[in-house]
């Protein structure tokens, strides 16, 4: 049960990307509608403010690159599928050893004045509780820089530690491979890593 919940959160954020992400693209876009509007052909008008917005969540996902860690105790990191889907937008970064057997996944997500964005958040914290009744574990409260997060641990060697954060945006630090409150550490020590004041600000 707890798979299947997070496999459907995880459906929000994992989508393909668009190939319109540079700004000339946008700004053709937008002149484009401007003359369709004008000429009162209003569907493509729509279809091509549609995609300057796409290409527009393409740039935001693209600056919010610059807020991972480059390296997570030692760990290089490789950037995730990213995209926006239901006007849920999200972009992550994996770290893992280089044999493999431990990783971390930092993961920005912003649904931000949607009925979605509010649909993930209850979600995720559904899978939280779900998460903590499988493990036996109650989930472990952590406070990163006036920021309050639940770290849930999700079998032996995994957990995650999610921050929700205003206007229904989420910051997730997924550990897998750390043994008992190793994982729990490792995501604390990460979250200190965030700028989670300037993630809530400019998502």
């Amino acid at each position: 049960m707890k798979k299947s919940v997070f496999t459907a959160a995880a459906v929000f954020i994992s989508v393909a990307t668009f190939s319109l992400a540079q700004a000339d693209d946008v700004t053709n876009l937008l002149d484009s509608a401007q003359k369709n509007y004008a000429d009162q052909n209003y569907s493509k008008a729509i279809e091509d403010l549609e995609w300057a917005k796409k290409g527009i969540v393409n740039q935001q996902l693209g600056s919010m690159k610059k807020l991972f860690p480059a390296k997570v105790d030692g760990m290089q990191g490789v950037d995730m599928e990213e995209g926006a889907v239901l006007g849920v937008r999200g972009t992550s970064r994996k770290y893992s050893s280089v044999d493999g057997g431990k990783s971390v996944v930092v993961s920005f997500v912003s649904g931000e004045g949607t009925a979605a964005g509010n649909g993930l958040g209850a979600l995720m914290k559904m899978a939280a509780s779900l998460g903590a009744l499988e493990s036996g574990k109650a989930p472990k409260l952590v406070i990163s820089k006036g920021y309050k997060g639940q770290y849930v641990a999700e079998g032996a060697d995994a957990g995650t530690l999610t921050f929700n954060l205003s206007g229904g945006k989420m910051v997730t630090i997924a550990t897998a491979g750390y043994q008992g409150e190793q994982g729990a550490a490792m995501a604390e020590k990460v979250a200190g890593m965030l700028d989670l004041a300037t993630i809530e600000k400019t998502f």
